[in-house]
Protein backbone atom coordinates (compact mmCIF):
# COMPACT_ATOMS: atom_id res chain seq x y z
CA UNK A 1 0.00 0.00 0.00
CA UNK A 2 3.02 2.52 0.70
CA UNK A 3 4.13 1.90 -2.35
CA UNK A 4 0.64 2.15 -4.23
CA UNK A 5 0.72 5.32 -2.61
CA UNK A 6 3.71 6.53 -3.67
CA UNK A 7 3.56 5.20 -7.09
CA UNK A 8 0.74 7.27 -7.41
CA UNK A 9 2.04 10.48 -5.97
CA UNK A 10 5.82 9.83 -8.37
CA UNK A 11 3.23 9.36 -11.43
CA UNK A 12 0.66 12.30 -11.09
CA UNK A 13 4.16 14.24 -11.32
CA UNK A 14 4.63 12.13 -14.58
CA UNK A 15 0.96 13.38 -15.56
CA UNK A 16 1.60 17.04 -14.35
CA UNK A 17 4.82 17.18 -16.55
CA UNK A 18 2.97 16.21 -19.93
CA UNK A 19 0.04 19.07 -18.82
CA UNK A 20 2.90 21.39 -18.81
CA UNK A 21 4.29 20.51 -21.90
CA UNK A 22 1.28 20.42 -23.84
CA UNK A 23 0.71 23.95 -22.25
CA UNK A 24 4.01 25.57 -22.88
CA UNK A 25 3.22 25.24 -26.49
CA UNK A 26 0.44 27.08 -26.52
CA UNK A 27 1.15 30.66 -27.07
CA UNK A 28 -0.26 32.90 -24.61
CA UNK A 29 -1.21 36.78 -24.92
CA UNK A 30 0.12 37.56 -21.54
CA UNK A 31 1.24 36.20 -18.18
CA UNK A 32 -0.49 36.57 -14.84
CA UNK A 33 2.50 36.87 -12.15
CA UNK A 34 1.18 36.23 -8.85
CA UNK A 35 2.91 37.29 -5.87
CA UNK A 36 4.91 35.65 -3.27
CA UNK A 37 4.06 38.03 -0.79
CA UNK A 38 0.57 39.10 -0.07
CA UNK A 39 1.24 42.70 1.17
CA UNK A 40 -2.54 42.79 2.26
CA UNK A 41 -2.19 40.04 4.81
CA UNK A 42 0.17 42.06 6.17
CA UNK A 43 -0.50 44.50 9.46
CA UNK A 44 2.24 47.05 8.77
CA UNK A 45 0.87 49.18 11.63
CA UNK A 46 2.80 47.03 13.81
CA UNK A 47 6.37 47.02 14.74
CA UNK A 48 7.86 44.04 13.21
CA UNK A 49 10.83 44.41 16.29
CA UNK A 50 7.80 44.33 18.71
CA UNK A 51 5.84 41.63 16.97
CA UNK A 52 6.88 40.15 13.47
CA UNK A 53 4.32 37.44 13.75
CA UNK A 54 1.27 39.98 13.70
CA UNK A 55 3.21 41.72 11.20
CA UNK A 56 3.37 39.71 8.20
CA UNK A 57 0.21 37.94 9.50
CA UNK A 58 -1.98 40.45 10.91
CA UNK A 59 -4.70 41.21 8.45
CA UNK A 60 -4.98 37.99 7.28
CA UNK A 61 -5.51 36.79 11.16
CA UNK A 62 -8.06 39.45 11.14
CA UNK A 63 -10.41 39.11 8.13
CA UNK A 64 -9.74 34.76 7.84
CA UNK A 65 -12.85 32.94 9.40
CA UNK A 66 -12.16 29.17 10.13
CA UNK A 67 -14.99 27.46 7.16
CA UNK A 68 -17.36 25.13 9.19
CA UNK A 69 -15.72 21.88 7.81
CA UNK A 70 -12.22 22.34 9.16
CA UNK A 71 -10.68 22.03 13.06
CA UNK A 72 -8.19 24.83 11.87
CA UNK A 73 -6.93 27.25 9.24
CA UNK A 74 -3.69 28.59 7.89
CA UNK A 75 -1.92 29.21 4.55
CA UNK A 76 -0.73 26.07 4.77
CA UNK A 77 -3.88 24.88 5.05
CA UNK A 78 -5.06 26.55 2.20
CA UNK A 79 -2.00 25.19 0.12
CA UNK A 80 -3.06 21.78 1.13
CA UNK A 81 -6.27 22.31 -0.45
CA UNK A 82 -5.13 23.81 -3.97
CA UNK A 83 -2.97 21.05 -4.41
CA UNK A 84 -4.93 18.71 -3.79
CA UNK A 85 -7.42 20.59 -5.84
CA UNK A 86 -4.57 20.68 -8.71
CA UNK A 87 -3.58 17.24 -8.63
CA UNK A 88 -7.39 15.75 -8.83
CA UNK A 89 -7.49 18.54 -12.21
CA UNK A 90 -4.52 16.47 -13.85
CA UNK A 91 -6.14 12.88 -12.74
CA UNK A 92 -9.55 13.81 -13.88
CA UNK A 93 -8.00 14.88 -17.18
CA UNK A 94 -5.81 12.59 -17.60
CA UNK A 95 -9.28 10.07 -17.01
CA UNK A 96 -10.96 12.00 -19.61
CA UNK A 97 -8.42 11.52 -22.25
CA UNK A 98 -7.64 7.93 -21.49
CA UNK A 99 -4.40 7.46 -24.06
CA UNK A 100 -2.35 5.80 -21.75
CA UNK A 101 -0.57 2.37 -22.44
CA UNK A 102 -1.18 -0.59 -20.32
CA UNK A 103 1.69 -1.12 -18.07
CA UNK A 104 2.59 2.50 -17.83
CA UNK A 105 3.04 4.43 -15.34
CA UNK A 106 0.84 7.01 -15.84
CA UNK A 107 -2.26 3.96 -16.26
CA UNK A 108 -0.44 2.35 -13.07
CA UNK A 109 -1.06 5.41 -11.53
CA UNK A 110 -5.18 5.91 -12.63
CA UNK A 111 -5.75 2.08 -11.82
CA UNK A 112 -4.41 3.07 -7.82
CA UNK A 113 -6.71 6.16 -7.94
CA UNK A 114 -9.61 4.55 -9.19
CA UNK A 115 -8.94 1.49 -6.89
CA UNK A 116 -9.24 3.99 -3.59
CA UNK A 117 -12.46 5.70 -4.76
CA UNK A 118 -14.05 2.09 -5.19
CA UNK A 119 -15.29 2.01 -1.55
CA UNK A 120 -17.93 -0.98 -2.47
CA UNK A 121 -14.80 -3.03 -3.18
CA UNK A 122 -12.70 -2.03 0.05
CA UNK A 123 -15.54 -2.67 1.91
CA UNK A 124 -15.81 -6.36 0.33
CA UNK A 125 -12.61 -7.03 0.90
CA UNK A 126 -12.23 -6.15 4.50
CA UNK A 127 -8.77 -6.70 6.08
CA UNK A 128 -8.32 -9.02 4.12
CA UNK A 129 -5.12 -6.94 1.84
CA UNK A 130 -3.15 -7.10 5.66
CA UNK A 131 -3.56 -10.76 6.10
CA UNK A 132 -0.18 -11.52 4.04
CA UNK A 133 1.71 -9.36 6.54
CA UNK A 134 0.01 -9.86 9.44
CA UNK A 135 0.56 -13.63 9.16
CA UNK A 136 4.39 -12.80 8.62
CA UNK A 137 3.94 -10.52 11.73
CA UNK A 138 2.69 -13.60 13.66
CA UNK A 139 5.41 -16.39 12.64
CA UNK A 140 8.06 -13.60 14.36
CA UNK A 141 10.26 -15.98 16.17
CA UNK A 142 13.36 -13.80 17.05
CA UNK A 143 14.60 -10.30 16.13
CA UNK A 144 16.02 -11.55 12.80
CA UNK A 145 12.58 -11.72 11.49
CA UNK A 146 11.10 -8.93 13.27
CA UNK A 147 14.08 -7.09 11.17
CA UNK A 148 13.44 -8.88 7.52
CA UNK A 149 9.74 -8.04 7.92
CA UNK A 150 10.36 -3.99 8.74
CA UNK A 151 12.85 -4.31 5.47
CA UNK A 152 10.48 -5.74 2.84
CA UNK A 153 7.68 -3.90 4.03
CA UNK A 154 9.08 -0.19 4.02
CA UNK A 155 7.12 2.11 5.41
CA UNK A 156 4.02 -0.15 6.85
CA UNK A 157 5.51 -1.75 9.54
CA UNK A 158 8.06 0.19 10.96
CA UNK A 159 7.30 1.18 14.81
CA UNK A 160 11.14 0.83 16.05
CA UNK A 161 13.27 1.81 12.79
CA UNK A 162 14.02 2.48 9.20
CA UNK A 163 16.28 3.37 6.72
CA UNK A 164 16.25 5.20 3.03
CA UNK A 165 17.71 7.99 1.36
CA UNK A 166 17.83 11.64 1.06
CA UNK A 167 20.29 14.33 0.72
CA UNK A 168 23.45 14.31 1.74
CA UNK A 169 23.91 17.09 4.56
CA UNK A 170 27.49 17.25 3.66
CA UNK A 171 27.53 17.03 -0.08
CA UNK A 172 23.84 18.39 -1.53
CA UNK A 173 24.81 16.94 -4.89
CA UNK A 174 24.01 13.55 -3.92
CA UNK A 175 21.65 11.29 -1.91
CA UNK A 176 22.96 9.19 1.02
CA UNK A 177 21.41 6.50 2.86
CA UNK A 178 19.70 7.34 6.62
CA UNK A 179 18.42 5.33 9.39
CA UNK A 180 16.69 7.01 11.71
CA UNK A 181 13.46 6.19 14.12
CA UNK A 182 9.94 4.43 12.98
CA UNK A 183 6.85 6.20 13.34
CA UNK A 184 4.53 6.26 15.99
CA UNK A 185 0.74 6.99 16.38
CA UNK A 186 1.24 10.20 18.40
CA UNK A 187 2.62 13.67 16.39
CA UNK A 188 5.33 14.55 19.05
CA UNK A 189 7.74 13.68 21.51
CA UNK A 190 5.65 15.88 23.82
CA UNK A 191 2.66 14.00 23.29
CA UNK A 192 4.07 10.95 24.93
CA UNK A 193 5.70 12.65 27.78
CA UNK A 194 3.97 15.91 29.11
CA UNK A 195 1.96 15.49 32.43
CA UNK A 196 -0.53 18.31 32.08
CA UNK A 197 -4.30 17.46 32.39
CA UNK A 198 -4.55 17.69 28.40
CA UNK A 199 -2.10 15.58 27.86
CA UNK A 200 -2.97 12.76 29.72
CA UNK A 201 -6.18 12.99 28.31
CA UNK A 202 -5.17 12.55 24.87
CA UNK A 203 -3.17 9.48 25.61
CA UNK A 204 -6.40 8.34 26.84
CA UNK A 205 -7.99 9.14 23.14
CA UNK A 206 -5.20 7.15 21.92
CA UNK A 207 -5.59 3.83 24.05
CA UNK A 208 -9.07 4.52 23.22
CA UNK A 209 -8.64 5.03 19.21
CA UNK A 210 -6.54 1.71 19.43
CA UNK A 211 -8.66 -0.45 21.38
CA UNK A 212 -11.26 0.28 18.59
CA UNK A 213 -9.20 0.00 15.73
CA UNK A 214 -7.53 -4.11 16.91
CA UNK A 215 -11.24 -4.83 17.22
CA UNK A 216 -11.18 -4.39 12.99
CA UNK A 217 -8.63 -6.72 13.48
CA UNK A 218 -10.87 -9.61 15.30
CA UNK A 219 -10.04 -8.60 18.64
CA UNK A 220 -12.58 -8.34 21.24
CA UNK A 221 -12.40 -5.32 23.50
CA UNK A 222 -10.88 -6.61 26.48
CA UNK A 223 -7.86 -7.98 24.51
CA UNK A 224 -7.97 -5.06 22.19
CA UNK A 225 -7.81 -2.54 25.17
CA UNK A 226 -5.11 -4.13 27.19
CA UNK A 227 -2.83 -4.16 23.48
CA UNK A 228 -3.86 -0.90 23.72
CA UNK A 229 -2.46 0.45 26.69
CA UNK A 230 1.12 -1.51 26.25
CA UNK A 231 1.55 0.10 23.11
CA UNK A 232 1.25 3.28 24.64
CA UNK A 233 3.79 2.31 27.07
CA UNK A 234 6.05 1.23 24.78
CA UNK A 235 5.74 4.21 21.96
CA UNK A 236 6.45 6.31 25.36
CA UNK A 237 9.87 4.45 25.69
CA UNK A 238 10.50 5.30 22.11
CA UNK A 239 9.69 8.34 22.56
CA UNK A 240 11.94 9.60 25.49
CA UNK A 241 15.24 9.25 23.73
CA UNK A 242 14.11 11.43 20.26
CA UNK A 243 15.03 14.38 19.56
CA UNK A 244 12.80 17.25 21.24
CA UNK A 245 11.13 19.72 19.03
CA UNK A 246 13.57 22.35 18.96
CA UNK A 247 16.11 19.80 18.40
CA UNK A 248 14.50 18.80 15.57
CA UNK A 249 14.83 22.17 13.81
CA UNK A 250 18.36 21.96 13.82
CA UNK A 251 20.05 20.28 10.44
CA UNK A 252 23.59 19.67 12.72
CA UNK A 253 21.57 17.46 14.87
CA UNK A 254 20.56 14.96 12.32
CA UNK A 255 24.43 15.17 10.83
CA UNK A 256 26.13 12.04 12.16
CA UNK A 257 27.65 9.99 9.09
CA UNK A 258 28.60 6.31 10.46
CA UNK A 259 29.93 3.52 8.84
CA UNK A 260 28.02 0.24 8.97
CA UNK A 261 30.34 -1.27 11.89
CA UNK A 262 29.67 1.37 13.84
CA UNK A 263 26.20 1.03 13.61
CA UNK A 264 26.37 -2.74 14.48
CA UNK A 265 28.53 -1.13 17.95
CA UNK A 266 25.58 1.21 18.09
CA UNK A 267 22.93 -1.46 17.93
CA UNK A 268 24.56 -5.07 18.17
CA UNK A 269 20.75 -6.59 18.17
CA UNK A 270 20.25 -5.79 14.85
CA UNK A 271 22.30 -7.39 11.96
CA UNK A 272 22.34 -4.40 10.32
CA UNK A 273 24.46 -5.81 6.95
CA UNK A 274 21.26 -8.24 6.67
CA UNK A 275 18.77 -5.48 7.07
CA UNK A 276 20.21 -3.76 4.29
CA UNK A 277 20.61 -7.11 2.25
CA UNK A 278 16.90 -7.52 3.06
CA UNK A 279 16.36 -4.06 1.57
CA UNK A 280 17.73 -5.17 -1.88
CA UNK A 281 20.65 -2.18 -1.92
CA UNK A 282 22.50 -3.47 -4.84
CA UNK A 283 25.56 -0.91 -3.67
CA UNK A 284 27.63 -1.43 -0.75
CA UNK A 285 26.93 1.75 1.60
CA UNK A 286 30.58 2.85 3.48
CA UNK A 287 28.22 5.68 4.93
CA UNK A 288 25.36 5.82 6.09
CA UNK A 289 24.17 8.93 8.30
CA UNK A 290 22.06 8.33 11.38
CA UNK A 291 19.54 10.50 12.03
CA UNK A 292 19.34 10.11 15.95
CA UNK A 293 22.42 8.51 17.77
CA UNK A 294 20.48 8.90 21.19
CA UNK A 295 17.34 7.24 20.01
CA UNK A 296 19.49 4.11 18.43
CA UNK A 297 21.62 3.61 21.17
CA UNK A 298 18.43 3.35 23.19
CA UNK A 299 16.57 0.68 20.81
CA UNK A 300 19.29 -1.64 22.32
CA UNK A 301 18.06 -1.60 25.52
CA UNK A 302 14.51 -1.27 25.00
CA UNK A 303 14.74 -4.37 22.32
CA UNK A 304 16.84 -6.67 24.61
CA UNK A 305 14.09 -6.52 26.88
CA UNK A 306 10.61 -6.27 25.26
CA UNK A 307 9.22 -9.42 24.25
CA UNK A 308 8.10 -11.37 20.94
CA UNK A 309 4.93 -11.30 21.67
CA UNK A 310 4.81 -7.05 22.87
CA UNK A 311 6.97 -6.72 19.22
CA UNK A 312 4.35 -8.34 16.81
CA UNK A 313 1.67 -6.65 18.77
CA UNK A 314 3.53 -3.50 18.00
CA UNK A 315 4.10 -4.34 14.58
CA UNK A 316 0.41 -5.44 14.05
CA UNK A 317 -0.83 -2.04 15.10
CA UNK A 318 1.99 -0.01 13.08
CA UNK A 319 0.16 -1.85 9.72
CA UNK A 320 -3.29 -1.08 10.16
CA UNK A 321 -2.81 2.34 11.29
CA UNK A 322 -1.24 2.79 8.29
CA UNK A 323 -2.82 1.00 6.23
CA UNK A 324 -6.55 2.01 7.58
CA UNK A 325 -6.97 4.93 5.28
CA UNK A 326 -7.20 2.11 2.42
CA UNK A 327 -9.07 -0.61 3.93
CA UNK A 328 -13.11 -0.56 4.71
CA UNK A 329 -14.89 2.68 5.11
CA UNK A 330 -15.92 2.02 8.42
CA UNK A 331 -11.65 1.80 9.12
CA UNK A 332 -11.36 4.77 7.63
CA UNK A 333 -13.86 6.67 9.45
CA UNK A 334 -12.75 5.61 12.49
CA UNK A 335 -9.32 6.63 11.52
CA UNK A 336 -10.47 10.15 10.58
CA UNK A 337 -12.50 10.45 13.65
CA UNK A 338 -9.57 9.91 15.67
CA UNK A 339 -7.10 11.51 13.51
CA UNK A 340 -9.01 14.72 12.03
CA UNK A 341 -12.25 15.31 13.44
CA UNK A 342 -11.92 16.39 16.86
CA UNK A 343 -8.50 16.87 17.89
CA UNK A 344 -5.37 19.35 17.02
CA UNK A 345 -3.02 16.55 15.30
CA UNK A 346 -2.44 15.64 11.89
CA UNK A 347 -1.54 11.78 11.44
CA UNK A 348 1.15 12.61 8.87
CA UNK A 349 2.67 14.73 11.52
CA UNK A 350 4.33 11.57 12.70
CA UNK A 351 7.01 11.07 15.31
CA UNK A 352 10.18 10.96 14.13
Amino acid sequence: MNINRLTLVGVIALLSMVSCNKEQKKETAEVIKIPGIVTENMDTSINPKDDFYNYVNGNWVKNSTIPDDESRWSGFTILRKETRKDLLSIVESAIDQDNYKEGSDQKKALLVFETKLDTASRNKAGIDPLKPLLEAIDGIKNIDDMQTIIAKTVGVSDPFFGLGSGPDLNDSSMNIAWIGPGGLGLPDRDYYLLEDEKSKERREQYVAHITRMLQFLGDNEAKANKDAKMILALETKLAEPRLNKVERRDARNYNNPRSVSQINKMTPIINWQKFIDDLIVKKDLDTIIVAQPKYMKSLQSILSKISISDIKTMMRWSTLNNAAGYLTADIEKANWDFYSKNTVWRKGAKTR
